[in-house]
């Protein structure tokens, strides 16, 4: 369903304002009984008694029975439910961005948001992002999957700059998760599955907080999940006509599937402190988790069609590389003869001239090397990712006889990614090659040292003034491990000239002599090789001040400032400057922030390198795609120079309205300035002019190769956006409790300056474009005794996906309605149904229209590639999912 041109954002901000249910800053507090924007906040400050309301920065915080009302297990998909600047889309064939989604606060790359756990640093995922939207390719920051909602106590969304308070990533915000430390039992069974009947979904959560002694709490957090997969799309159309010529080749009835990719899981997270004194303490807390997910790539066409479909299109190309013969004496029979006269070569492995499969030589003799003979029906490979992530921290805190509080504190996180791959094979070792591979390992490896110390410094203003300093060692490493030797050799048939038995070369046609070109490594995903593999590091240090206190009753401010030391970028700067004004107090204020922040690139980003084929939907052939580390000197060739810090200055100004008890409405209007930022490049496509070079330089690859990319800092950009956010609750009479949440965001991004060598028209425009400019949340959450309802109502704006050409497809505005109902049985047992996506609701279709994304076939209803929806849709693509829930507390 379609609502274009319904809401405007002028509309939308209008009757935001006049309308007083408004946001969840404080969205399900921890405190049953706490009024609107009363909760104390422990991120963006180090003061003790901040609220909510009260913060000069806007934050949204929620307890974690808000985020278990919901109906999937990935904290990703739980924050976009709750903020509106926050997104994450479902990749369907992303390689590793289909295991790892990349989220994007206000419209910013995934690492430009820190995420801490219990206020400390979490380590980085070990992808960095190379199939996801233009936002967020090249992007390396921390899987907030791991996180399960039964371990989390509260989250708080700091949306502001905080560089100078926590240093590198900070520069979109924060979002901080405090784990619980109750003690008790309580757990969670959910099952659910889309409306279509696939992507079956169990979830089992369970949580134990136990006494250690009599000053001491562990509590404990488990989760369980069984995804299965999804699939919305359709057969690829040179299948489809494949199929009915040669019905009995075995062509998969789907040769090609987009969906959620299939996905087991299990995470633990602990967090525990022993109480040594009144005023000490030691704390522990760090999780483990596993996950093995699986996704479906494209489709490879084993043999040419010989006709047209219905609409006349021809499918003549297999699209991924020829059949071919190592019989160049012309001793087979039935096999087309070169103008040489001894080049035997059959590009699509059956006669060419009466188009008859079966006259071509036996599978069965060792000179006949067509891939058909492997894979008659094609075949499509099956990718698979393990990640295990495991971290841990150990602090001392508490307060000296003076007052000065200390935190000392030593973390470790890693996170491993493990590729493998089945139902394919390395083309460049012929018909003898491996079927199956394991593809190597990404490994991020972190370790951190803080001591942070603060005291309330009493000068007779209205509040005692908090000095807030500390220091910081931080030491990440990266690795690339290779994978199995077949997954990347350079077998004997590529790049290779052909010669006769007696030495003679073979000729071309054209008098040149024949080069057998066939892609180097696992098809769909070559492995790690010598090449690549390796493992580089840094180490920083950082020193910060922050200052905040109340000078007035009415007039508050914070400063903060940030020194740093990284042994491969050198030194950084960074300050924040923020202040609140309540201009009637306890009912408005004015609030505001100027910050600059700094993020280096990270040795992942320094280093990645990997190859993928892919498909360009108006074209048959595949494309084999390859992002280079900058250091490569092929990158260099193409314009690539050595990456450096990006760099950004903010600035933020907003209102907080509490016109009554339970009430509360905040505006706040953002600009962020990124110069230098870190995405991908513009695609390079490697004309045949090329390859004499890039074999030169070493590339194993240099033969098949179609487009390169890499990572640049050439361009800069301006994020600028309006958050409107309030709540309202009240009793409803005799009727219950009623708490209504209404959110807005509207954001912009443009590049301002860019090399446009390096960074096309096309990247600006999926860079602008890609995301909604506009997102609307409403949520109304009702209780009345056992009884508790939720509605959540999102409204996305339109977004436009471009591709090469160029080509571009503007996708409608659309509502997406949730809903759960809650009964109490007892003070024990509670039963939950829900759905989200209630009706069902998907995105625009790929348009046949001239010019846009298409073409779309109509003898199969989707593109070349069988997809119909975009999976860069903000809301995903698979429709309605309903779910049932049983929740236990003791």
């Amino acid at each position: 369903m379609k609502y274009e041109g319904l809401i405007s954002r002028g509309a939308i901000a209008v009757a935001l304002f006049y309308s007083m249910p408004a946001l969840a800053q404080d969205a399900a507090p921890q405190e049953p009984a706490a009024a609107s924007g009363q909760t104390i906040i422990v991120t963006g400050t180090r003061r003790t008694d901040r609220t909510v309301a009260e913060s000069p920065t806007p934050i949204d915080v929620y307890s974690g029975q808000e985020l278990q009302k919901q109906g999937t297990a990935d904290m990703n998909q739980v924050i976009q439910n709750l903020v509106p600047s926050f997104s994450v889309a479902r990749y369907a064939i992303g390689d590793g961005s289909s295991f790892v989604r990349p989220p994007n606060l206000r419209g910013l790359a995934p690492d430009q948001t820190l995420v801490l756990v219990n206020g400390k640093r979490m380590h980085r995922s070990a992808l960095v992002q190379i199939g996801a939207n233009a936002q967020s390719a090249g992007a390396h920051s921390a899987d907030l999957a791991q996180i399960p909602a039964i371990a989390v106590k509260a989250v708080e969304v700091l949306r502001d700059g905080a560089s100078a308070q926590y240093g590198s990533d900070a520069i979109a915000g924060v979002i901080n998760m405090t784990l619980r430390d109750d003690v008790g039992y309580s757990g969670y069974a959910r099952y659910g599955q889309y409306y279509r009947g696939d992507g079956k979904d169990v979830q089992v959560a369970l949580n134990a907080g136990f006494k250690l002694g009599d000053s001491g709490v562990i509590n404990i957090s488990g989760e369980y999940v069984n995804a299965g997969k999804t699939s919305r799309g359709v057969t690829r159309a040179g299948a489809h006509l494949l199929a009915q010529e040669q019905p009995d080749i075995g062509v998969p009835a789907l040769a090609q599937r987009y969906g959620n990719p299939k996905m087991e899981s299990y995470r633990i997270f602990a967090n525990g402190h022993f109480d040594l004194s009144d005023d000490s303490s030691v704390y522990f807390f760090g999780n483990y988790g596993h996950s093995f997910q699986e996704e479906s790539f494209n489709y490879r066409q084993s043999v040419d069609t010989a006709g047209v479909d219905i609409e006349g299109n021809s499918f003549g190309h297999n699209g991924i590389f020829n059949d071919y013969f190592t019989d160049f004496d012309n001793t087979l029979p039935g096999i087309q003869t070169g103008a040489a006269g001894g080049n035997v070569y059959a590009p699509n492995g059956y006669d060419p001239t009466t188009r008859d499969y079966t006259q071509v030589a036996t599978c069965s003799d060792p000179l006949v090397q067509n891939w058909s003979c492997v894979y008659s029906g094609g075949f499509t490979p099956i990718f698979f990712g393990k990640i295990d992530d495991i971290s841990g921290t150990v602090g001392y805190k508490g307060t000296t006889g003076f007052g000065l509080n200390y935190d000392l504190s030593g973390s470790y996180g890693q996170s491993t990614l493990k590729y493998s791959m089945n139902g394919t094979m390395n083309p460049s070792l012929g018909i003898t090659s491996p079927t199956e591979f394991y593809l190597g390992k990404l490994q991020q490896r972190e370790t951190l040292f803080n001591a942070d110390f603060s005291y309330p410094w009493e000068v007779g203003f209205a509040s005692p003034i908090t000095i807030a300093f500390g220091g910081q060692y931080f030491r990440e490493s990266y690795e690339l491990g290779l994978g199995d030797a077949a997954s990347y050799a350079v077998g004997p048939y590529t790049g290779n000239l052909v010669f006769h038995q007696d030495g003679t070369p073979v000729l071309n046609a054209d008098g040149t002599q024949l080069s057998v070109t066939l892609p180097v490594g696992a098809n769909g995903f070559p492995g790690y090789g010598p090449a690549i593999a390796g493992e580089s590091s840094r180490n920083s240090k950082g020193l910060y001040i922050d200052i905040e206190g109340d000078v007035t009753d009415q007039l508050s401010f914070g400063i903060a400032g940030r020194y740093e030391h990284l042994s491969d970028f050198g030194n950084s700067t960074t300050g924040k400057f923020s202040a609140r004004y309540a201009v009637v107090p306890d009912i408005l204020a004015l609030r505001g922030t100027v910050a600059t922040g700094f993020r280096a690139p990270t040795p992942g980003q320094v280093n990645s390198s990997s190859i993928a084929t892919t498909f360009n939907p108006g074209n048959p052939n595949a494309i084999e795609s390859m992002t280079l580390p900058v250091t490569s000197p092929v990158a260099a060739y193409l314009g690539a120079k050595s990456l450096t810090p990006e760099e950004s200055v903010s600035f933020s100004v907003g209102t907080v309205f509490t016109p009554a008890p339970g009430a509360t409405l905040t505006i706040d209007y953002y600009n962020i300035k990124v110069k230098d930022r870190i995405g991908t490049s513009g695609t390079f496509v490697i004309a045949d002019a090329d390859r004499p070079t890039l074999q030169s330089l070493g590339l194993a690859n240099y033969a098949t190769v179609n487009e390169v990319q890499f990572l640049t800092n050439a361009f800069d950009t301006r994020t600028q956006g309006i958050d409107v956010v309030g709540s309202y609750r009240f009793m409803v009479g005799d009727l219950g409790s009623l708490n209504s949440t209404l959110a807005f965001n509207w954001n912009k991004t443009k590049v301002t300056d860019r090399d446009p060598t390096v960074v096309s028209d096309v990247r600006v425009a999926q860079l602008e474009k890609t995301l909604p400019k506009t997102r609307v949340i409403l949520t109304e959450n009702w209780t009345a005794g056992p009884l508790s309802i939720l509605g959540r109502m999102n409204w996305y704006g339109k977004y436009t996906v471009t591709d090469d050409g160029p080509v571009s497809q503007t996708f409608g505005s659309e509502f997406v309605f949730d809903l759960e109902v809650s009964y109490e049985i007892n003070e024990n047992f509670t039963l939950s149904a829900g759905a989200q996506n209630i009706f069902s609701n998907y995105p625009d279709k790929f348009s046949n229209t001239k010019g846009t994304l298409g073409p779309v076939y109509a003898s199969t209803g989707g593109r070349f590639t069988g997809d119909i929806y975009p999976d860069v849709s903000p809301f995903g693509f698979n429709g309605g999912f309903w779910y049932g829930k049983v929740g236990f507390k003791f």
